[in-house]
């Protein structure tokens, strides 16, 4: 990608933050910790392209940074950080798209079981279903986000997939 300039990276911010938002939201089940993280990787993309640096693929560079903001955050953070779906209020799920994710109760329910849903799997797993389904990522740019090859990507979502499906039938 060529230098970029401020208006440029404003619309990428406007195309890619609800995205990386609701990535970061189904990482950390947290609105204010999300926003915060969220806006984190675009500082950095910034300083990263501000001192003259290139990105290939800046949707698979956004969400590697959100990935690596993520581990930090739960690396450095001094409060325990328990994903629970305790608490979780109809106002909570207040996620900026244009589709309107959270505006009506059945979406609002339909989310909170797929939170509690994710809640159950293992962290990896949990992080390439939400790459895929949640954030539309290709298995391509998946395995840029996390550095793994295609190959164990597609095992892993296939892992995945069916430990929800197990999940779903004991629930």
């Amino acid at each position: 990608m060529e230098n970029i300039d401020e208006n440029k990276f404003i619309e990428l911010y406007q195309e890619h933050a609800p995205k990386l938002f609701k990535y970061c939201y189904f990482r950390v089940n947290s609105k204010e910790d999300a926003e915060d993280l969220a806006g984190q990787v675009f500082m950095k993309t910034w300083d990263y392209l501000a001192q003259g640096n290139q990105i290939e693929n800046m949707r698979a560079f956004l969400y590697r940074s959100a990935h690596n903001v993520i581990v930090d955050f739960y690396k450095t953070s001094k409060k325990d950080r328990e994903i629970s779906i305790h608490g979780f209020g109809e106002d909570t799920i207040d996620i900026p798209d244009t589709s309107d994710l959270a505006g009506d109760v059945e979406t609002k329910s339909l989310v909170r079981d797929v939170i509690a849903k994710l809640e159950v799997l293992p962290d990896a797993y949990r992080e390439i279903i939400v790459l895929r389904f949640i954030n539309e990522l290709s298995i391509n740019e998946i395995a840029e986000t996390t550095g793994m090859t295609e190959n164990n990507v597609s095992v892993k979502l296939h892992r995945a997939m069916e430990k929800l499906k197990d999940i779903t039938k004991q629930l």
